[in-house]
This record gives C-alpha cells, structure tokens and sequence, in this order.
C-alpha cells in the first residue's frame, strides 16, 4: 500500500519536475519547497517506490516519464487524504471493507476512495468476477451515508448515473444504465458496480461502491465494450475525478424522498420496454425501475411485476 506520508510535498515535487524538461537540482526545490535536501531526497524516494521514473544525479532531479494517469494519493490535491493506492491488490472492496470497519471503530466518518493498478480477485456481483485488463479502472467508495437500509439502492442507482455521466464526459460516446447495476455503451458493457453495506438498527453504518470499468482494452468476452478505442493519457484519474464529481452531485436526491434519481435513471436505461428473457424462460417487458432501485416488469398478458435487485436476472441481449 502506498499510504499518504509527505504526500503535500510529493505532490508538490512532482508538480515542479512536470514543469520543466530540465533537470531541477537539490538546492532548487530545498529552498522551491521549504524543506531540507534530505527531506527533497526522501520525497524522491518515494515517488519512486510509487513508479514515478526521477532519473536522480548530482546535477538535479529529472521525471523522465510524467504518469499522468497515476492514481497515487498525492495526484488529487487537496482531497489526497481521502485516498488509498495499490499497485496489485485482490480486490478494492476486501480493503474499503477493512477501512469502513476501522473508520467506524475510529468514530472517522469520512469518505474514503481505495484505487488499485491491478486486482486479482475482482468481484462482481453474485459468483461472478471482474476482470480487470491493462489500464482497467478499478476503485472502491467508502461512505457512511446514515441512509435507511431499505434506501441503499438509491445509491447504487446515483453511482450508476454518475459513471454513465462521466464516461461521457470524458469520451465523448454515449452510455447507459442497465439494471440492476451496469453501465453499457450501445456496444457493450463498460462497467459494473458492486455495492456492500453494513446494517444495523435499520441503518446502513457504511455502504461501499465497488466500481471497474474498462478503459481502452476489455476482456476478449461477448457483449463487452470499452471507453475508449485507443490509449489516452490520465484516462483513468480523468473518469475517477468526473465520476466523484457527478456523485457529490447525485448524492442529495440518495436522501429525498422525490422520485427525481428514478427519473434520470429511466431516461438513461437501454432497455426501457424491451422484451427480456428471464432466467426462467419467462418473456417480460423492463418497464424501468421504483424509487428503490427495484425492477418493474409487465408479463405479456400484462400483469405488473417487481423484482429486488438480485432477485432475477434476464438476458441482456
């Protein structure tokens, strides 16, 4: 785990390496940063060991490679102290579960975002697993929203449009939600998102957002889509700071009462009023989804029908 000691002064550092393609001796960033020549040189260090390539002589510092799309603590400015980075990791939902827990115990209520280079062990949902490919998204929220258990759907729907809206944001294509928790270009799915809460009392004492998605190469799977066609610089870091962005947006209408996320949610769905099949043969029309992320169905003799997330699930081709 790269944790967050002098990350101020590591993101400074590199923030004056990307600067300049001139090498930036000792002296320079000591009396640049206010800090001793030791400390720049343990600063170096630990960029370093994070993959930052510094090519470090007697003559200065150089950064040979500027890793725009590192998502190292220290790349988020002042919200840096909410992160936590791995390079490989078995899954972000098994360490945000172990952080949520010892925030709690800690009385530290506040959000936390877990990024890994590389899982081994993604999660999707049920026995299903994520794969993550080269260059993959891969992180976890932890947040400790004080919602009503039987409303920790609404969250789950927020980050579904928040995702949605990001990867357009960023790519320029157009995507979709589908239940009960994708995100899917007209080509195929893109990403997914896992959602675990802990509940007691009626309340949800944390709820984690478990999120990957495929940036510019995916699993040789059918049905499966990318956000983007090539390899694009900071891709990830941009889509992970649109996506927190759309969902301190969304997060208010989590706690109202309104229908207003369902919807958005609808007008996002790809499969309003398709005919599905259900995983018992059953043909069904999506008829979209209640104010707490359950799926309304019609029978084609017209009967209405609603499935709890996990419930049901139909073919989605």
């Amino acid at each position: 785990m790269l944790g967050n000691e002098n990350a101020s002064t590591k993101a400074r550092l590199l923030e004056i390496l990307r600067q300049t393609d001139k090498r930036v001796s000792g002296e320079e960033l000591s009396s640049a940063l206010e800090i001793s020549r030791t400390s720049v040189w343990k600063a170096v260090q630990g960029l370093q060991k994070a993959g930052y390539q510094i090519d470090a002589q007697k003559s200065g510092y150089l950064l040979k490679e500027n890793n725009s799309d590192s998502l190292c603590p220290f790349e988020f400015g002042k919200d840096e102290g909410r992160f936590v980075h791995f390079k490989t990791i078995g899954s972000t939902m098994d360490e945000a579960r172990k952080i949520a827990l010892k925030g709690l115990e800690a009385g530290d209520l506040s959000a936390k975002v877990v990024t890994a280079d590389e899982q081994s062990q993604g999660k999707g949902r049920g026995k299903h697993l994520w794969k993550t490919t080269d260059g993959s998204l891969a992180f976890t929220l932890v947040t400790y929203p004080k919602l009503l258990s039987q409303q920790s759907g609404r969250a789950l729907m927020a980050a579904q449009i928040a995702m949605a809206n990001a990867l357009e944001k960023t790519s320029g294509k157009r995507f979709f939600v589908r239940w009960p928790n994708d995100i899917w270009s007209a080509d195929g799915k893109v990403s997914g998102i896992l959602d675990e809460s802990l509940n007691v009392g009626g309340l949800c004492s944390y709820l984690n957002l478990g999120i990957g998605a495929n940036i510019s190469e995916c699993p040789k799977i059918q049905g499966v889509d990318k956000a983007f066609d090539k390899k694009r610089p900071s891709a990830r870091k941009e889509i992970l700071e649109a996506f927190l962005k759309e969902y301190s947006l969304m997060e208010g209408m989590v706690f109202s009462g309104a229908n207003d996320l369902q919807k958005i949610w609808d007008k996002k769905n790809f499969d309003a009023q398709k005919t599905v099949r259900a995983e018992n043969g059953e043909k069904l029309i999506f008829c979209g989804i209640n104010p707490y992320g359950w799926a309304r169905f019609k029978t084609l003799n017209g009967a209405k029908k609603t499935f709890a997330p996990g419930s049901i699930s139909y073919e989605k081709r």
